[in-house]
């Protein structure tokens, strides 16, 4: 599933997404020449971080991201700008041809990349401990919290997070993050089941706009990707720091 990278400069077509997996632990020199790649504001956001790895993984994520819109846009890494919609969600400043979102929990990140259409993306690491089932009962939909009901106690935590990276992957793919509210919607979260957007309250067409995809990472991990339209062909890379800079 997960392939390493063939060629670059990288291309994608229309009908393709793709998706990367990332760590984000490196050595003392690769991290500094991440952080040689970010703008001045995110330079800033990152001397926020109270806690020296939280920051050191921000920068390795924000790094790489540039790293991987470079080869897609053969564009120095440097020269990207973002800005945010009014809910917060990133895009390119200028009209590049180009979508993306990124998501990272732990020491580990991915990306997904699209030419023309909205995309989301989720990951969670689901070793940590957490009151899933107090959490689903206020966050998931009815429907979604009598489905979890239903599976034994034993699938009961990873389809919580199956569930939570759909449900983060499609508000993200909107671009209106948690202003959207969790319960407003249904999807699909038993196990080998088609991941699907069902329903979403009062707009009936958007189950048929969206497309979701279970992301299989690793044993500690899950994710889900969120994307406009049907019939795409996704496909999934490993990042690897030495095939994009050389110290």
């Amino acid at each position: 599933m997960w392939q390493q990278v063939k060629s670059k400069p990288l291309s994608l077509t229309e009908q393709e997404i793709h998706v990367w997996r990332a760590p984000l632990v490196y050595s003392a020199p690769t991290l500094q020449h991440l952080q040689t790649l970010l703008s001045a504001d995110e330079d800033v956001r990152a001397k926020r971080f109270h806690f020296e790895k939280d920051r050191t993984l921000w920068i390795a994520a924000r790094g790489i991201l540039r790293l991987l819109l470079s080869q897609y846009l053969s564009q120095p890494p440097h020269t990207f700008h973002f800005t945010l919609n009014d809910y917060g969600k990133p895009y390119l400043s200028a009209p590049l041809p180009l979508y993306f979102n990124l998501s990272h929990t732990k020491e580990l990140a991915i990306y997904a990349f699209s030419l023309t259409r909205e995309i989301g993306i989720d990951i969670e690491y689901m070793q940590r401990t957490i009151d899933y089932e107090e959490l689903a009962r206020f966050s998931f939909s009815a429907f979604e919290y009598a489905e979890l009901q239903t599976l034994a106690e034993a699938e009961r935590h990873e389809a919580f997070f199956r569930c939570w990276t759909r449900k983060e992957a499609y508000i993200k793919a909107r671009g209106m993050g948690l202003s959207f509210p969790l319960d407003k919607f249904d999807v699909s979260l038993k196990p080998h089941e088609e991941a699907r957007l069902l329903h979403v309250q009062d707009q009936p067409e958007e189950p048929a706009r969206w497309s979701l995809q279970h992301i299989e990472i690793d044993s500690n991990y899950v994710g889900a990707l969120a994307v406009e339209g049907q019939s795409l062909t996704v496909r999934y890379f490993d990042f690897n720091v030495a095939d994009f800079i050389s110290l």
